[in-house]
């Protein structure tokens, strides 16, 4: 009996484990829009090059590199062998400080354990920053349903074992010879704790402020309140006025900000990156992306007086 008993829990385990594992790549798949029915290759990657300039930066950070990448999504979906790959384009492109704007995963508090453990081989010269997009708190709607108890913060703790702030409603200073660069970074926009004026007070005006917020909505708040630059993701590239679908998975009211750099108000400047996932996306243009930014002095220059 005993038996017969134990072999039928052998069995239940699997079994439960399976079907969980199916509830979350099913639930992955409507969140991403499913899947390519290929295997990535290294080459599909897209390396934006840009300029970022940003006043008051001054001459110690001038020509730093900053890399930002978006929504990779570590899941059934998204492979931790993917991801390693794209951890090693970017240590080759050198850079000062790498920047991720959230969806670090899609599914249960295992997959923060292996995000950090695929994000432990990145090595820029100063620092990793980050914020948490919305399937960083689970598969989070607008409506808030899909929440995942403590999730956000588990995936915090695991990211800073390896070095990596990820900051809700903080910020964080560096200073090189003089020159200082400043990130905020919010919660995301549909956690019901998104605070950019609380965020912004924590930093200076004197100097220049990148802002990290995963979703475009909540970019114009975050300049408004003094950033200089906000990045962003959240989109996959994908425009929601292309397609009805996108409505309903990532529901946007401001559309216009779908992927690539757009002018704000008042010099403000806001970058969306196409994020890293692989899943099917609507437009085959917007190909999973790494940016890379070049840091530019754009402080006005004194002209020498005429005697």
């Amino acid at each position: 009996m005993n038996d017969v008993f134990l072999t039928h829990r052998h069995h239940r385990r699997p079994r439960r484990a399976l079907l969980k594992r199916l509830i979350w790549t099913a639930a992955g798949c409507c969140a991403l829009g499913g899947l390519f029915a290929w295997q990535l290759e290294e080459h599909w990657l897209r390396i934006e090059r840009r300029d970022m300039r940003l006043r008051n930066l001054g001459p110690g950070f001038d020509g730093a590199r900053l890399v930002h990448v978006s929504d990779l999504h570590c899941s059934p979906i998204v492979l931790e062998r993917y991801l390693h790959q794209c951890v090693d384009r970017i240590n080759e492109l050198e850079p000062d400080f790498v920047a991720i704007t959230g969806d670090f995963i899609t599914g249960p508090k295992i997959y923060a354990r292996r995000i950090a453990r695929a994000l432990r081989e990145l090595h820029p010269k100063v620092a990793t920053l980050a914020c948490l997009g919305n399937h960083d708190y689970g598969i989070l709607h607008p409506s808030r349903l899909g929440l995942y108890r403590g999730l956000a913060e588990h995936l915090s703790e695991q990211l800073a074992h390896v070095d990596i702030f990820a900051m809700l409603n903080e910020s964080r200073r560096f200073r090189r010879d003089g020159s200082v660069i400043q990130f905020a970074g919010v919660e995301d926009y549909w956690s019901g704790r998104f605070d950019a004026r609380a965020t912004m007070e924590l930093t200076r005006r004197d100097s220049p402020v990148v802002g990290l917020c995963h979703n475009p909505d909540g970019a114009s708040t975050l300049a408004h309140h003094g950033a200089d630059w906000v990045l962003a993701g959240h989109t996959h590239g994908n425009g929601a006025d292309e397609y009805g679908v996108y409505d309903v998975l990532r529901p946007a009211s401001q559309k216009h900000f779908y992927a690539g750099h757009y002018d704000l108000d008042n010099g403000r400047n806001l970058y969306v990156n196409r994020g890293l996932a692989y899943a099917r996306r609507f437009n085959l243009n917007a190909r999973p992306e790494i940016t890379l930014f070049t840091l530019r002095d754009d402080s006005p220059r004194t002209q020498p007086s005429c005697r």
